[in-house]
């Protein structure tokens, strides 16, 4: 009988910023793997699964590559109970395949992993051109809610900066015009009230599109990583006469 690798594999959807997943719950142990002329059987405790978790197998040949098991039966796929003993059959030579090296076995536990419907970072570059708009896209099913909000403030500050800063330069322009410091006075009073305005409701406008487009950015990268799904490694095998055993993980 050929000499065989087994790999043990959990797949754990990984949570925003990097954070070890919730879906650690899952355990794996006690992994045996047999290989006759027709089928490879495994048979692996599992502890913790819910009914929307999916398990799934890998073969890989050492000289050939990956396989792509189709006559899969057993303790596989969705539905699969909590318990020891769990056992999955993969009729190779239904599949037509011919095994005669080694082989690694992969056993995977794919957790249901929550819809996210927000959208990426990349919508900054719409709330960057109409602030609000992204806001709309990086929440999910693009609730609207109050976001519009943002739009009309935004539109308004700067509408209201505008036409401070147009009256400004009439008022200075009257008082360039006088002929006396007393006429003159009042019109540059009337210029510096209107140009303080203008900078006031512009600058808040510039504070209200900065801060949305930074909201979308990380909330969109929220997203992005929510989607992402972490894979664990457990790797316990033989080569040879040695056994050996890793760890590995990776976001």
């Amino acid at each position: 009988m050929n000499r065989l690798f087994l790999l043990l594999a959990l797949l754990l959807t990984g949570t925003a910023y990097g954070q070890p997943p919730e879906n650690a719950r899952l355990t794996l142990s006690n992994i045996r793997v047999e290989l006759d002329t027709q089928r490879v059987k495994i048979v692996y405790d599992v502890a913790n699964l819910i009914a929307t978790d999916s398990v799934l197998i890998q073969v890989e040949s050492r000289r050939n590559g990956f396989f792509k098991p189709k006559t899969v039966t057993g303790a596989v796929g969705t539905g699969v109970s909590s318990g020891p003993n769990q056992t999955i059959y993969w009729d190779y030579r239904l599949d037509g395949v011919t095994i005669n090296d080694e082989i690694r076995v992969t056993v995977l536990v794919k957790p249901a992993v929550p819809l996210v419907s927000g959208g990426g970072p990349a919508n900054a570059l719409l709330s960057a051109l109409v602030p609000g708009l992204g806001s709309i896209l990086v929440q999910p099913n693009r609730k609207i809610g109050w976001r519009p909000v943002i739009t009309a403030t935004y539109g308004g500050l700067l509408a209201y900066g505008l036409v401070q800063r147009s009256r400004s330069k009439q008022a200075y322009q009257t008082y360039e015009t006088q002929t006396s410091e007393q006429q003159a006075e009042p019109y540059y009073n009337q210029a510096t009230q209107h140009h303080h305005r203008y900078l006031v409701a512009t600058r808040v406008a510039a504070v209200v599109w900065a801060a949305d487009v930074a909201y979308v950015v990380l909330k969109g990268m929220k997203n992005r990583k929510q989607k992402r799904v972490s894979v664990r490694n457990v790797v316990a095998g033989w080569v040879g006469n040695t056994s050996t055993l890793g760890f590995s993980m990776r976001f």
